[in-house]
């Protein structure tokens, strides 16, 4: 372990990392866009010590990540469900409800 922080963990090593991690619940240009958010919201910084990242870091991180994914997946289904139901009538609202638990 790097006591000491000296070895640094490079912005591009953690968004690739990031993305790695949570490629199979999100499309690799949406968490683009989420780490870009954090960077903005200074709740994710450039770099960090790789023990710092291991240790304090990372997993709070992936879990404010893992909130925001859930959020905008909910999002997408309720817009689904409004189009839906916009544009079919209610016998047909099992086929949106299979959708909805692909997304």
């Amino acid at each position: 372990m790097d006591y000491y922080g000296s070895i640094v963990k490079s912005e591009s090593e953690i968004d690739r990392e990031l993305i790695q991690r949570f490629r199979d619940r999100c499309h690799e240009s949406l968490m683009k866009k989420i780490i870009s958010d954090l960077r903005k919201e200074q709740v994710l910084l450039k770099e960090y010590s790789v023990s710092g990242w291991n240790v304090f870091h990372g997993k709070p991180i992936c879990e404010n990540i893992s909130s925001r994914i859930n959020s905008l997946k909910a999002e997408q289904r309720i817009k689904l469900l409004y189009c839906y139901n916009q544009l079919f009538n209610e016998h047909e609202i099992e086929i949106c409800r299979m959708i909805c638990d692909k997304i």
